[in-house]
Parts: C-alpha cells; structure tokens; sequence
C-alpha cells in the first residue's frame, strides 16, 4: 500500500516534493520542507514525523499524512510537546463534514488554495535565485538581472501600471495576468536585493499583531 500511495505522488525534477508540517493540537503550521521518496517512506514506516528545521530537537509523532488531490503536495500532521501522550490523535483522513456534525470541536485546516499560491512563491523564487547564478542564455531572467537593479524597477513600474490600467477596465481575467506578471518581477527584485520570502512574511505577521493594540488605541 506504501508504494502505491507513493508512486501517486508528484515529485518534482529534484525528486522532491513540497510539505506543510501541521501541529495537531493547535493547527499551527510548523514549517515547509522537502521531502523526497526515501524520507516519505520513511516517516510512512517509523510513525515519526520529517526533521524541522536545522536546529536538532526530539521527533515528532506522526498523527497523519495528507496529499492534495493533484498530488503536488503534503499536509504533515504531527503530535509535539511533553503532553503528546494525552493528547487523542486526530486524523485527517476522515470525511471532515461528518467530523464536524458529530463533535463540538473541529480541525481547522490551512486553506489549500493558499496553500498551494505560498508553494507557487517558494519554487518560483528558488527558479529566478537559480537562473540568477547560471544565467542560461536566451533566459528573460538572465536578461533582467544582466541588465542590472535599474532595468528590474523599471520593469516593476510598468507592471503596476498595467494592473491599475487592468483594475480600472473592470477585467478580472486581465487584472490576474497582470497581476502574476506583477508577482514575477517583484521576486526577481527580492532575489537580486537577496530578500528572502520569510524576510516579508515575517514583516507581515509582526504588522498583524501590532494592528489589534494600533485598533485599541483609535478606539
């Protein structure tokens, strides 16, 4: 059945595949790895969850393993902390509208959708930062950064401009081209500034707690 399940997995050219870690008990999401055939069936076998982060620490209880339906990627949910042990296991695998009528608590689950978009990012970036190192010719990644910091900007004006241009003649279709375009160019600029995508993501959750108190304070 293992291999089954793993044959129906798409692993990219590297012969890995994208992973949420999920901590069961808060829904937290944990981190983002790579995991690749061996280390899947691994985690599979022992019941313990991938490594997370660097930094050395106790393995994780794997409580349940989840793969979206074009198997492009992994939701990993796993137990941690001295309290694993009395804490009741909840699986994933069952039908969640049932799980919803039957308990008076639910499993909130990470969006798929957002999920998915926040992947998309994170392999894009690791594209642009290795077309800036190689440089492939004939490559309009190679010629952005060839053509310096300035050409890049310039390129990050025209694109907002054709997404207001977008907006303003009411096209959703043509304002989520211009948008991806947008998305595009502003990660050429953060890879060629070396800013890193955890760099913005952070900035953004240290906004969001600070806007509660900033309300507070109006009020």
């Amino acid at each position: 059945m293992t291999d089954t399940i793993i044959q129906s997995i798409k692993f990219d050219e590297r012969g890995l595949i994208p992973a949420i870690v999920q901590e069961a008990g808060t829904n937290a999401v944990l981190s983002l790895c790579y995991l690749d055939n061996r280390g899947l069936a691994k985690a599979l076998q022992t019941g313990q969850a991938p490594p997370i982060g660097d930094a050395p620490q106790k393995p994780h209880r794997l409580v349940d393993i989840r793969l979206n339906q074009d198997g492009g990627f992994l939701t990993v949910i796993v137990e941690q902390g001295a309290d694993t042990a009395m804490r009741k296991p909840i699986s994933l695998l069952r039908d969640i509208g049932e799980s919803q009528k039957g308990n008076n608590s639910t499993v909130s689950l990470v969006d798929p959708g957002s999920m998915e978009f926040g992947i998309a990012l994170d392999n894009l970036y690791r594209l642009i930062s290795d077309r800036k190192e190689k440089r492939p010719e004939g490559s309009y990644t190679s010629y952005l950064f060839n053509s310096g910091l300035d050409k890049i900007l310039k390129k990050i004006a025209e694109e907002s401009g054709e997404v207001i241009i977008a907006a303003k003649n009411e096209s959703r279709r043509q304002v989520v081209a211009e948008l991806a375009d947008l998305f595009y160019h502003m990660l050429v600029l953060m890879v060629e500034r070396e800013v890193k995508l955890s760099d913005v993501q952070g900035e953004l959750s240290n906004r969001a707690a600070q806007a509660p108190k900033q309300e507070k304070k109006k009020g």
